[in-house]
């Protein structure tokens, strides 16, 4: 399983979902509800609480209709 363990690159992935759930005019709890996930999950995740795989990361930039990410 890989995870996203770079500090910086994990925070811009992070912030564009939070933007993006927000641009849709979603909460974080409706967002969840969509995926199978609770609020709580939702913003634990957003806010770098806890460690992420890569394959979460796709889930949510696919529902979230997110085509690519470029991290440096």
């Amino acid at each position: 399983m890989n995870l996203i363990t770079d500090e910086q690159s994990s925070s811009r992935v992070m912030e564009e979902i939070k933007d993006r759930i927000k641009d849709l005019g979603l909460t974080q709890e409706e967002f969840g509800k969509k995926i199978g996930y609770s609020r709580k999950a939702i913003n634990r995740i957003v806010t770098g609480k806890t460690n992420v795989s890569f394959s979460t990361v796709i889930l949510l930039c696919k529902k979230l209709g997110i085509k690519a990410i470029y991290i440096d």
